[in-house]
């Protein structure tokens, strides 16, 4: 690597939004020229703040490979409205190319309408049957090895939402007692085809990190976590308590931390 390229790798590291911002005034076509040029992964990291339409512009003028080893960088949210951005035949030819861990939630995202419940959750979740007891909850748990909220969505056998357990609880249970005895049957639920703005003011935020998400049969499809919210609405904090959404949100960071561990840790 020669010395520019380190000073841009270093830059691009350090002050990634300032990049964005720098190459988002110039032409797709030019911003695409480096991309060709620089790591994957930091390419990923200057196009995850862009302006979707932007960063969709930048993705065309590249070839196909290269556009595709870039969408699997970027979060899942950053890739679905970059592909939101594309005409048909090219959305469908890079989810064609994509691995199926990623083309899979990324089409069951784009099947909902914009700014839908739908659209903005996450559809990668952990679920177990009602039937499982705690002590194999925890095998499967640490075989899974990627959560995305700190709940355990607990299932009927048509898929359909029983409750959600606290992941806390679950570590501290009884081996032998069944997820029923931990469920919370009567958790907030979200359908998703609703609009997104109508469940940004919604108490449930005050007390729950994530909520469940079904459609209109009750089968869960995905969760939407409380950073999607202020994510997808930049008045969402106007709207909602600071003070309970810098609690929920510091719940969920510590249950990441506390599960991190848990999963890194030896089996028994």
């Amino acid at each position: 690597m020669d010395t520019d390229e380190t000073i841009l790798e270093a830059f691009i590291h350090k002050h990634g939004r300032a990049a964005t911002q720098i190459l988002e005034e110039l032409e797709p076509e030019e911003v695409a020229t480096l991309f060709r040029e620089i790591r994957v992964d930091l390419a990923a990291r200057i196009l995850e703040p862009m302006y979707a339409y932007k960063a969709s512009r930048i993705l065309e003028s590249l070839d196909q490979t290269r556009a595709v080893e870039i969408i699997e960088q970027v979060d899942l949210k950053t890739a679905e409205l970059i592909l939101r951005q594309m005409e048909g035949p090219l959305r469908n030819s890079l989810l064609e190319d994509l691995p199926s861990e990623v083309s899979g939630p990324l089409r069951l995202k784009l099947r909902y309408l914009e700014n839908t419940v739908g659209a903005l959750m996450d559809p990668v979740l952990f679920t177990l049957r009602k039937s499982v007891k705690v002590g194999k909850a925890l095998t499967l748990i640490k075989e899974h090895r990627r959560l995305v909220s700190p709940y355990v969505f607990v299932v009927n056998q048509d898929k359909s939402l029983y409750g959600l357990v606290n992941l806390q609880d679950l570590l501290l249970a009884d081996k032998d007692v069944p997820l029923t005895t931990l469920a919370n049957t009567g958790a907030p639920k979200l359908y998703d085809d609703v609009r997104f703005e109508t469940v940004i003011n919604i108490d449930s935020w005050l007390h729950y990190y994530a909520l469940p998400v079904t459609d209109r049969s009750d089968v869960l499809v995905g969760s939407l976590k409380l950073e999607a919210v202020r994510r997808g609405n930049v008045n969402s904090e106007e709207v909602l308590d600071k003070q309970a959404i810098k609690a929920s949100a510091a719940l969920g960071e510590l249950y990441r931390i506390g599960l991190t561990g848990f999963l890194r840790s030896p089996g028994k």
